[in-house]
């Protein structure tokens, strides 16, 4: 059965809201899985509990580090998947088929090129870039981590399938991979850690084996339920001039996934100069935003889809009324967010068996991250709508802006005014602030309703246009 969903038809409201909530268990799934990994070496990791505790600061600070190595693949993934979404807003398959193609192998080769990067590296990404020196926790932190850059190649066929798939409107279809893959992880995690006494290595190889398992069942379910990526052996193409409008969609988007990783690492090299209190206060406080945020992530992907179909079929007027709603939708469920995140932060960090200096700095965390969880609730529908009308250049401009602003003023306040691991969250409204400020008035500018990628009805081939 065709699972593809058509957004340029039905209520607007109803369409993202649809469409936004198998996103969101998808993204719950997928922090389910990290965070499993990290409750299992907190909890079982070493043979004494502060070995234990040395294994949790040591995954957390990594996640900054996987993150960066992903940018590539999440903003490639989202430049063809604007243009996917708009030739099938277009009706145009024939191409769709040659650009989901190209997209695939051009994600695989990179992935297959940055696991071995990441892997052979890992000491010199850890302790140079990341600046883990502490000792009880920079060998599992280099284990880890080497281990972890394996499965990139997975990871990257992953995004490109669910990318993909979100663009011809099956939001469900990431959510099924992620069910599998996060519970085999979650069993193997137990089996190393547990049963095998593997520590750090033991949550690494169990992540592996779950990415490798995920990225089968995605290619398997996405030939099984679409007889169009059903390619052939000459059909399965890399074709230039859809790569070179990935690509044009696609740098930008990198650039803007690229620098909100960058910016986080930066972060987190200043919690890692704090030492092991921090890190692990950080590492829950950062797990607790992570789920936090799903519904808002929600409804920018849905808002970018939604906008990329309907700029394709040149339904300008649903664009509107969609942002209106996805807006409205992600800014009161950001209210339910900011009460829970201020009352259930002490009992979330102590799933992490955290105590004492560790307990307070993470709760201090999540609860100022709930007086400003507003703003990024009303940023981030435009910036999906701004990413879906091929507005990329302003929308990674932004992300540019709002992350660079965030570690300016972290490092600010460390250096020049003393506040000490405060900084670390206190940046935090600066950011997302800024972000509103340059992405709203943009929308109200107008200027992204020039940025479509495709031509219209009746107009030759989009490949011929680009080349």
């Amino acid at each position: 059965m065709d699972r593809r969903r058509d957004m340029t038809a039905g209520a607007e409201w109803k369409e993202i809201l649809l469409f936004s909530l198998p996103i969101m268990a998808g993204q719950f799934l997928q922090q389910l899985y990290n965070t499993v990994d990290s409750i299992v070496v907190s909890r079982y990791g070493g043979e004494t509990q502060a070995v234990s505790d040395a294994m949790f600061a040591a995954v957390g600070s990594c996640t900054s580090l996987i993150f960066l190595f992903l940018a590539i693949s999440i903003g490639f993934a989202n430049g063809g998947g604007v243009l996917i979404a708009q030739l099938y807003g277009a009706r145009r398959e024939g191409e769709l088929r040659r650009a989901a193609s190209t997209l695939l192998i051009t994600q695989a080769a990179m992935g297959a090129a940055l696991a071995l990067i990441g892997s052979l590296g890992a000491e010199l990404l850890v302790v140079g870039l990341m600046r883990v020196t502490d000792e009880a926790c920079r060998r599992y932190a280099i284990e880890y981590f080497a281990i972890y850059a394996v499965g990139l190649i997975f990871q990257y066929i992953y995004n490109a399938i669910a990318g993909i798939l979100r663009a011809v409107g099956d939001s469900k279809a990431s959510m099924y991979f992620l069910i599998v893959s996060a519970g085999l992880n979650t069993v193997l995690d137990l089996w190393f850690v547990i049963s095998f006494g593997w520590g750090v290595v033991g949550v690494a190889v169990a992540t592996v084996a779950a990415q490798a398992v995920c990225a089968a069942f995605s290619v398997f379910y996405m030939v099984r339920r679409y007889p169009i990526f059903r390619f052939g052996r000459r059909e399965f193409v890399f074709d230039r001039g859809k790569f070179s409008t990935c690509l044009r969609l696609g740098v930008p988007a990198i650039i803007q996934q690229a620098v909100v990783s960058l910016g986080n690492v930066f972060i987190q090299r200043l919690v890692n100069d704090f030492g092991q209190v921090t890190m692990s206060a950080f590492n829950a406080g950062n797990r607790m935003e992570s789920y936090a945020l799903i519904p808002i992530f929600g409804m920018n992907n849905a808002a970018a889809s939604f906008t990329g179909q309907n700029v394709g079929a040149l339904e300008y007027g649903r664009v509107r009324r969609g942002w209106r709603a996805a807006t409205l939708m992600s800014c009161a469920a950001s209210v339910i967010i900011a009460v829970l995140l201020y009352f259930l932060a002490p009992g979330f960090a102590q799933l992490f068996s955290l105590s004492g200096a560790a307990l307070d700095q993470a709760v201090e965390y999540q609860r100022w991250m709930s007086y400003f969880v507003v703003l990024f609730a009303a940023y981030m529908p435009t910036a999906g709508l701004l990413q879906g009308s091929g507005d990329v250049i302003w929308a990674s401009m932004t992300s540019f802006s709002t992350l660079g602003l965030r570690v300016a003023v972290a490092y600010a306040m460390v250096y020049l005014f003393d506040v000490g691991y405060h900084a670390c969250w206190w940046n935090i409204p600066f950011g997302w602030g800024l972000g509103c400020l340059l992405s709203i008035p943009r929308y109200f500018s107008g200027a992204w309703k020039s940025k479509r990628v495709v031509g219209d009805p009746g107009e030759e081939a989009l490949s011929r246009s680009v080349q």
